[in-house]
């Protein structure tokens, strides 16, 4: 079940990097497994030739883990 959770994780990662060129968006996805819930959030925008994106991750314990990135051309 975790597998299939991260891959769908990484598959929804790799589509909204494809869509770079929207100016702001928002991602969110839950998992249950046999240890519980996880879930994820994702938020980005692109303006003037730069793109950020904040994920944050928070597992079944309740444990928090946030990733921010910022790419320009």
């Amino acid at each position: 079940m975790t597998k299939l959770f991260l891959t769908t994780l990484v598959i929804g990662t790799l589509s909204v990097a494809a869509a770079a060129d929207a100016n702001a968006w928002t991602r969110s996805a839950t998992g249950t497994g046999p240890r519980g819930t996880s879930s994820v959030t994702a938020t980005g925008s692109c303006a003037n030739g730069s793109c950020s994106r904040n994920v944050t991750r928070t597992g079944p314990a309740g444990n928090t883990y946030t990733r921010t990135g910022t790419i320009s051309r």
